[in-house]
């Protein structure tokens, strides 16, 4: 990893350091968002009655049962 005015980050105590902040960083972000998409699939559950999760149906019910008959 290259950085601007530090330069290279190597096999260095100073590099494994930043190395490790920046991962720790990284992992918190990651954790943030998953945490404000549940939250807001909860939400979601809990204001509107025709949530679902998942990707939108292609076809609505009178399409599926027509197929059926």
């Amino acid at each position: 990893v290259h950085i601007l005015n530090i330069g290279l980050i190597d096999n260095t105590p100073t590099g494994q350091l930043i190395f490790t902040i920046f991962s720790a960083f990284a992992q918190f972000e990651r954790d943030l968002i998953v945490t404000r998409t549940q939250e807001g699939k909860n939400f979601a559950k809990l204001h509107d009655p025709s949530f679902r999760e998942g990707r939108p149906q292609k076809f609505t019910e009178e399409q599926i049962q027509f197929a059926y008959e």
